[in-house]
Order: C-alpha cells, then sequence, then structure tokens
C-alpha cells in the first residue's frame, strides 16, 4: 500500500492508472513544485518494486457544491526502471534544489526541482529508495497520520504541526472561528442585537416627523396635523433620545464582553507557545511573536468593539431603508438603489485589490518592528562595533518597504475616493430632478420627495462604512490568522503517550547513545550515527572544535529536540518514554548563553525551584563563588537586574547561571561551556565548587579549554558530527590521535603567552 509524503488525489490517481501504472502497487509518493527545466508545474515522484514514475501537469480545485473536486491537467510523464538507479539524492542550490538520480550507467539525470523548503521530505523519499534497493523495510509509522491531510481537498498541510490548510480555507473560516469565542456570552449577544435593531429603527423613523409629516400634515393647510409643530418636535426628541440611549447600552455591553474574550484570547495564545518546542521560536523572530500578543490582539478588539457593531447597525439600516422607500415612491427608490447597487460594486472591486495592500503593508510594519527589537536589544553589540549607520541603514530599508507600502495604500485610496464623490453628486442631482418632475405632476409629494432624499443621504453612509470596513476586516482576519497559527501549532516534541514509571529521586544518569543522527535540516546532519554511554554519578567530558554537534548533544539529553535516528536512553529507559516534568527535573543545564529574567537575583536563582528557601539560595551562589560578588551589590540578593540581566557583567551572569541551575539539586548537571565568561582564578573557584558536588551526581561538561576536563573520568572526542575518541585523559594522550592534537595546539598557544607549563 502506498505511504503518502504527498497524497495522491483522485484526478492524479486516475492520470497514472491510464498509463498502465497500478496506483496499489506504489510504495511512497513525493511532489515537486518544478519540472527538470524549472518550470512551475506539480510533479509527483512515486515507485514500485519495478520502477519509478514521474508525472507532472497542474492540479486544480474544482467546486462541486458545497465540496471540493480534484483535476489535474496532464503536461509530460515517463518511467525510469529501478534496475538503471544506481541511487537517487537531492542536489542543493541556495533557493532551490533538484532530485537527482544517478544511473548504473555514470549518467546523472535530474528529475524534477523544487522549492528548498520541500528538501526534507524528498530526503527521507531518496532515503527509502535506498531501502528499496538494499532489500531493507524503513520506519514509516509517521507517514499515514491521517491528520497531515485536509479533509476537504485532501492536500498535505504545508507544516505538519498547524493543521492550517491555505489551499481551501477562506477568510469567513478565520472570522466564523473569532465569532465562536464569544459563544459564552450568547445572551448578551442577544441584547446587543435587540439594542441595535431598536436603535436603528428609532433613527430611520425620525426623519419623518421632519419631512414628510412635517411638510404634508403640519405646514399644509389640508393636513390633518396641521400648526401642531411643537408635537412633532416632541416626537423627534422623544425618538432620537431613546435611540441614542439604546446605542449606549449595547456599546457598554459589547464594551464589557469583547475585553474578556480578547484577555483569554491573549492568555491562551501565551500558554500555546509556552508547549510549543525550541525549534518554533529558532524559527521565528521576536518582535514578530511579541506583535501577536499585542498588536495582533488589539487589532481583533477594535475590530468587534468598533466595527462589528456599526456593520451590524448598517445591515439592519439597508434593509430598513429599502423597505421604506419603496413604500413612498418605487420609480425613485429603485433608481437611487440602482445607483447605491453600482456603487457598491465598485466599492467590492476596489476592496479586494487594498487587501493586498494592507497585507503588504501589515508584512513591512512587522519587518520594521523586528529590527527595531533586534537593534534595541542588541544595542551592546552595536554600540561596540560601531554599526550604528549600519543599523540605520538596515532600519531605513525596512521603513522604504514600509513607506512603499504605505504609499501604495495611500494612493489608491485617493484615486478611488474622488470618483466616488463625483458619482454620488451626479446621481443625487439626477434623482433630485426625477422627484421634482413627479412632484410637479402630482405623482408624489413634497413631503415624500424630502423624505426620500434625506434617506438616499442615510443610504451612502453605510455604503462609506462598508468600503472602510474592508480595510477593518482584512486587517482583523489578519491577525486572527496569525494568532491562531500559534494556537493551532503543536510541538515537534511532545510528552509520551505512554510514560514510563520513574523511580522516587528521580534519573541517576546513565546515559547512552545508541546510534543517534540528528538534522535541523533534512540532508545536513550534525551528529551522525554517534554512540557512547555515560556512567551515573561520573564525570564526563566532551570536547571538539566550534561547529562539531557538542551542543546539539546537549540539547537532545534535555530533549529539546528528538533524534532524527537512533535512540538516547537515560537509566534504560528510552528518553520519548520520560515524561518532561521528571527530565527536566532530574536535569540541571548550565548554557553559555545565560539570561536573567527582570527581577531580583534572589528570584533569578530560585527560579528553577520557587519554594526555595533563602538559605539555600545563598548556599547555591556560595557553591557558584557568586555570593560574594552579590553581597557587594547595593540590595545584596533583592537587587533587581535589568531586562536580561545587562546590568552585570558576563562572567556574574554565568555565575547566577549556575547557582539557578544547582539549586534544583539535579542528579545529572550539564556544563555547556559555563565557564567561558570567567577568569582563570574565578574558573578554578568554580571547578572546585563542582568537585564538591560530584558525590552521587552525574556532570557533563562541554569545555574548549581542555585543562578543566583533565580529571574527568571520561572524555568523549567530537569531530563532524562524529566520536572520534573517547577514555580519559592519560589514554588519550597516549593514543596520540584527534585529542592530542587539540591538547597539544593549547600547549603551545598558553608557551606563547607565557602560561604554560
Amino acid at each position: 500500500m502506498i505511504k503518502y509524503f504527498d497524497k495522491l488525489t483522485d484526478a492524479v490517481a486516475s492520470a497514472f492508472a491510464a498509463r498502465a501504472v497500478d496506483v496499489d502497487r506504489l510504495k511512497y509518493c513525493v511532489k515537486a513544485d518544478m519540472d527538470s527545466e524549472g518550470c512551475y508545474y506539480d510533479v509527483y515522484v512515486t515507485y514500485d518494486e519495478e520502477k519509478l514514475y514521474i508525472l507532472s501537469g497542474y492540479d486544480r480545485l474544482v467546486k462541486n457544491r458545497k465540496t471540493f473536486d480534484s483535476a489535474f491537467d496532464f503536461k509530460d510523464y515517463a518511467e525510469y526502471d529501478n534496475a538503471d538507479i544506481e541511487r537517487l539524492y537531492v542536489d542543493r542550490y541556495q533557493y532551490t534544489c533538484r532530485l537527482i538520480a544517478k544511473m548504473t550507467d555514470g549518467r546523472e539525470l535530474p528529475l524534477g526541482r523544487f522549492s528548498s523548503g520541500f528538501s526534507e521530505k524528498f530526503e527521507q523519499f531518496c532515503r527509502r529508495f535506498e531501502c528499496l534497493k538494499k532489500n531493507e523495510e524503513p520506519d514509516d509509522s509517521a507517514l499515514d497520520d491521517k491528520h497531515l491531510y485536509c479533509p476537504k481537498c485532501q492536500r498535505k498541510y504545508p507544516d505538519p504541526n498547524r493543521r492550517f490548510c491555505p489551499y481551501c480555507t477562506k477568510r469567513s473560516w478565520i472570522f466564523k472561528r473569532l465569532l465562536g469565542m464569544f459563544g459564552d456570552y450568547k445572551w448578551q449577544m442577544g441584547i446587543i442585537l435587540v439594542m441595535i435593531g431598536l436603535s436603528v429603527a428609532l433613527g430611520l423613523i425620525s426623519p419623518y416627523f421632519g419631512t414628510k409629516l412635517l411638510y404634508d400634515d403640519v405646514l399644509n393647510a389640508n393636513g390633518s396635523l396641521y400648526g401642531q409643530i411643537l408635537t412633532v418636535i416632541i416626537a423627534m426628541g422623544a425618538f432620537s433620545l431613546v435611540s441614542t440611549i439604546f446605542s449606549i447600552v449595547y456599546g457598554i455591553v459589547i464594551s464589557c464582553i469583547t475585553p474578556k474574550v480578547v484577555h483569554k484570547l491573549r492568555t491562551d495564545i501565551f500558554t500555546a507557545m509556552q508547549r510549543l518546542s525550541l525549534s518554533f521560536f529558532t524559527n521565528k523572530q521576536t518582535g514578530s511573536l511579541m506583535g501577536r500578543v499585542d498588536r495582533d490582539s488589539s487589532d481583533v478588539y477594535f475590530f468587534f468593539t468598533d466595527i462589528v457593531p456599526q456593520c451590524i447597525a448598517n445591515v439592519i439600516k439597508i434593509l430598513g431603508l429599502v423597505v421604506l422607500m419603496l413604500m413612498i415612491n418605487p420609480l425613485v427608490s429603485v433608481c437611487m438603489l440602482a445607483v447605491a447597487v453600482f456603487v457598491l460594486m465598485c466599492e467590492i472591486i476596489w476592496m479586494r485589490g487594498q487587501r493586498r495592500n494592507w497585507r503588504n503593508r501589515d508584512i513591512a510594519r512587522r519587518g520594521v518592528n523586528s529590527v527595531l527589537t533586534d537593534a534595541l536589544n542588541g544595542h551592546r553589540v552595536v554600540k561596540a562595533f560601531a554599526r550604528e549607520q549600519q543599523e540605520i541603514g538596515r532600519f531605513g530599508k525596512r521603513n522604504d518597504q514600509l513607506y512603499i507600502a504605505d504609499y501604495n495604500r495611500g494612493r489608491r485610496s485617493a484615486q478611488f475616493f474622488p470618483v466616488q464623490q463625483g458619482v454620488y453628486a451626479i446621481c443625487n442631482g439626477l434623482i433630485y430632478c426625477l422627484g421634482v418632475y413627479l412632484v410637479l405632476n402630482g405623482q408624489l409629494e413634497f413631503g415624500g420627495l424630502t423624505l426620500l432624499i434625506s434617506y438616499f443621504g442615510v443610504v451612502w453612509d453605510p455604503m462609506f462604512f462598508f468600503m472602510y470596513m474592508g480595510n477593518d476586516w482584512s486587517r482583523c482576519t489578519d491577525a486572527a490568522g496569525r494568532m491562531f497559527e500559534i494556537l493551532d501549532s503543536e510541538p515537534t516534541v511532545k510528552e509520551p503517550e505512554h510514560p514510563a514509571e520513574i523511580a522516587e529521586g528521580g534519573l541517576k544518569g546513565d546515559i547512552e547513545f545508541k546510534g543517534v543522527t540528528f538534522e535541523y535540516e533534512a540532508g545536513r546532519p550534525v551528529l551522525k550515527n554517534m554512540s557512547f554511554k555515560t556512567e551515573a554519578g561520573k564525570f564526563t567530558g566532551i570536547v571538539g572544535k566550534t561547529g562539531a554537534g557538542k551542543s546539539t548533544m546537549i540539547n537532545l539529553i534535555s530533549r529539546m529536540y528528538d533524534v532524527t535516528s537512533g535512540e538516547i536512553t537515560i537509566d534504560g529507559i528510552p528518553i520519548k518514554k520520560i515524561p518532561f516534568k521528571a527530565l527536566r527535573e532530574s536535569i540541571g543545564v548550565v548554557s553559555q548563553e545565560t539570561y536573567l529574567f527582570m527581577g531580583t537575583i534572589a528570584d533569578n536563582i530560585r527560579y528553577a525551584r520557587p519554594d526555595a528557601s533563602m538559605e539555600e539560595v545563598i548556599q547555591a551562589a556560595k557553591n557558584a563563588n557568586a555570593h560574594d560578588f552579590i553581597m557587594q551589590l547595593p540590595d545584596g540578593y533583592d537587587t533587581i537586574t535589568g531586562s536580561g540581566g545587562i546590568s552585570l557583567s558576563g562572567g556574574e551572569k554565568q555565575r547566577i547561571s549556575i547557582a539557578r541551575a544547582l539549586i534544583q539539586k539535579p542528579n545529572i548537571l550539564i556544563l555547556d561551556e559555563a565557564t567561558a565568561a570567567m577568569d582563570t582564578a574565578t574558573e578554578r573557584k568554580i571547578q572546585n565548587a563542582i568537585d564538591n558536588l560530584k558525590q552521587g551526581r552525574t556532570i557533563i561538561a562541554i569545555a574548549h579549554r581542555l585543562s578543566t576536563l583533565r580529571d574527568a573520568d571520561m572524555l568523549n572526542v567530537i569531530e563532524n558530527g562524529e566520536l572520534k575518541e573517547s577514555g580519559t585523559h592519560d589514554e588519550l594522550i597516549r593514543a596520540n590521535g584527534t585529542y592530542f592534537e587539540l591538547y597539544k595546539l593549547q600547549s603551545m598557544s598558553l608557551k606563547s603567552i607565557g602560561i604554560g607549563e
């Protein structure tokens, strides 16, 4: 049975079947977005036991009532015997990649091109073809998940962790989902609708008193209310007052509901962010994520407090005006409504194009905010390297893009509005002439004409509103879409469905890598088939050049990422079966990248264990050799650190970070270049403190200074993602291998400055 990277639609399956391909025998299928010549086509590549097949054309969706049917426009077809193909591989360029078949006769045949974002699935496809050639069975447990495909169009979601289909999802779906968040306030929404309806109805009746009734019945000697001007004025005032009261009531109610919904939405977004994996944040800029919590929620708030009530009111107003105008004079009313419909159609066409401009403006604005956030957060680096002009240029470039987007949006509006106003003026004059003609011929009373003219002026207010509403609608749905992107995202690293039971006292620290391979990007492994074991209670050092994969190993042990292949076990338990809480409580990590939260130093130290006493905080600081400098600060442990701890030196922040890890009392302590920001004397003090903590605790340390790892029970030497050597310091020196070369280089460097032995 076929395993899908990209699912075959019924139309594509029929296209294969028409070329004598048995679809039921196909094993895997992957789709490229370009053919071998670089032209944009939908190219399906698949194979069975005997042949590899390539089908290209265009995928289309055909709407059939409430459902979507797939269609495929055929362009080309090719097939190759598997026996003639030595292997498949992905050839990468800067923005695109090629799928290459290396033939047994030495030729390299390009089968298709695709955008670089598709590289991962093509790498997996090539691996499975290799398994076929080797008669091996690959692990396909993750490929048959029906949740990876849109139930409407059967296409695979672009992001498997976010069940959103851009192919058949419309803005209306986003808006309906947003309205669904008001489901807990149904009776309040009912009150709002009633109040809006009554307010609009009274507002429509009010002009009747000041026009038709006043001219035809009060000021006319033949009228039934001749001379009763005061009565009409009181009635007009009463209707206007009651209408205003209703408006105030529904305004108050909706202003109470919307903040609650938006508050819940902000909370849900932040909560969703906390459960997402580290990979999500590495692919997003801080300014963009901040905007989704702050600016996007504000756009949604103002849309529902300002725009939605007016939208409902204007819909009711238009329906009421149509009925009232037709009752007064159908001919004049039809002419007026025809003009209104014509202008409305023009507005709809204009609004569709304007949505694109608003979208471009929003993208440009987020780009400006991202650059601004980077520059402000990294102002010390900017000053240190005197890159002010570079940052000004970078900001200016993004600001220019925002200017262009704003200019295009404003220019299009400026071109449309005068034309719209001109059409209004001309049509208003023509309709007024028609009304005068009917009055002179006795087919319409003067009061009726003035009431129609009054209503015709009222009609344009909803027209103007809906014209502006297109911008607000686009802004709201775009904002909601970005917020739902986070709410719908799923962590790549998930809690185990059937977690293992962890013994009391937590994990001990018998860590084993079993053939571990890991890739941040498909086809570019950082760790390659790595296997080693760390015994509980031992001190293990990891050394290697920068970029060798040392910090990646730490991330895998902490399960910030999942391995691509292979397995990691702790105390014999696969790490994927260990609950997050038990894993993180048993592991304390001191990273080379330190971060302190806004707050007191004591709060930063006890962050890992908020219930820790002040005595425990002080003891952890002493163990990290931080107590002395903390006591020299103005408020000691109550000193407030700036955002990110910028009021402290790098070494001081590092020591607080170590204290934060130690107060957790972890059974496994991981030091990732923990002493890199410290002087030699301080480093030695911390090493002595770490020596005192070794008893009964597993320690894994990464360091470039090999002298800090001389006492390690085991040293693992990493090079280009592979384990090159293992052993004690003395054993590795005698082996005269990679470790010896690193040690010799460092010794020579120290001797050159008069520090070496």
